[in-house]
């Protein structure tokens, strides 16, 4: 697998979006919960502390920045999405 690097920085920026009241997914929750204890060997709780009351409006800076530190997310939309 190419750049398995970047999954742990893409599952988080889905798991925030995921836990938003306007996109929550109970389904997906499970899912991302499952990856992060199989992959990283952790669980999610901390992170859905940090989105409790959030919307997805006010978490895309933040998420936006852990995509452009840990990923190449930016390039990605530079190069792709013109």
């Amino acid at each position: 697998m190419k750049n398995t690097k970047e999954v742990q920085a893409i599952l988080t920026a889905i798991c925030c979006i995921n836990q938003t009241s306007e996109h929550k997914d109970e389904d997906i929750a499970k899912i991302l919960d499952y990856a992060f204890r199989r992959l990283f060997g952790s669980n999610t709780n901390l992170l859905m502390l940090c989105c409790v009351g959030r919307s997805k409006e006010e978490m895309m800076p933040e998420i936006m920045q852990v995509l452009e530190q840990d990923t190449q997310y930016k390039k990605y939309l530079e190069e792709y999405t013109k």
